[in-house]
């Protein structure tokens, strides 16, 4: 339990904890003043309270609590009628909660204060555990969004840089953490990692052996691109069961730290079984954490382009046959609308395994639309496109003109 003054005095602090921040420009649009619960969710750090906070500042009084912050650790479920009551005191109609679902019941309270008429905000760094009670109790009442480090074009606002070879290349290093892009502290990134994988993972998961999680997820940034296999990965680090590597792999997946990619199959039941590629959140978080990534720019270039694509749209796939490879076909309504090839650079040795690789997808798919990413190429190849990466998110992916 906690005390209503000191409930108070945590509520007061928040807007003087919001001026120290650096001003956040994102592309994401958080609808405000909604008339239903909007949830915003993504990986540790990428900015979520932030730009909430930012977009409500000087709209009216609210009430705004982080569930991580040390000084709530007492906090039950008995408190939030505290935090009614300094709402009414106070005519405050707007509650802010970050990390909500530390707190067993939260959905009730919610729900609750939504149906009395209050504006509820919600921001947390896991999918799974969020989606659970939002699923339960606020089904048609909640909006719920994703946001990601930044994208290139909001790397490039926020340190107010042009688009080209040359910031792309940073961009790429660097990654899209705020934190990072104003620090330049590759331990950030790893000491990150760590935190995620053992607080949000193996502490509330009850994963008695740590190392074990921690040692697959540093196998896995050191394999984006590629494609794994759960027998290989239990046998490699020496977890006892396939069926254990499958929920790490998927408790990994829930705190956005990666995304595993399925292979495209007519057959869903192929589909299911067939292997699976994975990506990073983001390019800096791997080069901080992986050698061998930092070491393949055709890899890192093909995570940053998976990461442009997946703000946009979780529904993508990649194709192989027995001769070819596409790194990504986009779905929508069930059928295949976008084919994107990544190269880092096309040469004579490459070009005509690139090429038929997304033409084999594009036919095999009846897809009417592809593209091939390189780093700096601008050229056309037997009618098919070719553009520099950094050209491509500049100019946006619109996937409801496609």
């Amino acid at each position: 339990m906690i005390t209503i003054e000191t409930l108070r005095n945590i509520i007061l602090e928040s807007p003087k904890a919001l001026r120290k921040k650096t001003i956040l420009t994102r592309e994401k649009e958080i609808p405000l003043k909604s008339n239903r619960v909007i949830v915003i969710t993504g990986v540790r750090r990428c900015g979520k309270s932030t730009l909430l906070l930012q977009l409500l500042e000087g709209t009216e009084k609210k009430i705004s609590l982080n569930f991580e912050d040390t000084r709530l650790n007492d906090f039950e479920f008995d408190d939030f009628l505290k935090l009614e009551q300094i709402a009414v005191s106070e005519k405050i109609t707007t509650f802010v909660f970050d990390e909500i679902q530390n707190i067993p019941g939260w959905e009730k309270f919610v729900r609750s204060v939504h149906d009395k008429g209050y504006y509820v905000y919600v921001t947390g760094s896991n999918a799974s555990m969020l989606s659970r009670e939002l699923g339960t109790r606020l089904t048609g009442r909640h909006l719920q969004t994703e946001l990601f480090p930044f994208s290139y074009n909001e790397y490039l606002s926020f340190l107010k840089e042009n688009g080209g070879e040359e910031s792309f290349k940073k961009f790429l290093f660097g990654g899209g953490f705020p934190e990072v892009l104003k620090s330049k502290d590759d331990e950030y990134l790893r000491s990150l990692l760590r935190d995620i994988v053992i607080r949000d993972i193996a502490v509330r998961r009850n994963i008695k052996n740590e190392h074990i999680i921690l040692s697959l997820a540093m196998h896995l940034i050191s394999n984006v691109g590629k494609e794994i296999s759960y027998n290989n990965i239990s046998r490699l680090i020496g977890i006892k069961s396939v069926r254990s590597t499958i929920d790490y792999c998927d408790y990994l997946k829930e705190s956005y730290l990666f995304d595993f990619v399925p292979r495209f199959s007519f057959s869903i039941k192929q589909q299911l079984i067939n292997p699976k590629k994975i990506y990073a959140i983001d390019t800096g978080m791997a080069n901080a954490n992986s050698l061998s990534f930092s070491e393949d720019y055709g890899r890192m270039l093909e995570n940053s382009v998976f990461m442009h694509l997946r703000r946009f749209t979780k529904d993508i796939l990649y194709y192989k046959d027995e001769t070819s490879e596409c790194d990504f076909l986009i779905r929508k309504n069930e059928r295949i609308v976008y084919a994107v090839q990544v190269c880092w650079h096309l040469t004579e040795d490459n070009l005509k395994r690139e090429i038929a690789g997304l033409t084999n997808a594009m036919k095999t798919t009846n897809c009417q639309k592809g593209v091939i990413i390189t780093f700096n190429q601008d050229d056309s190849f037997e009618g098919i496109i070719a553009t520099p990466a950094w050209k491509w998110m500049k100019e946006g992916f619109n996937l409801e003109n496609i």
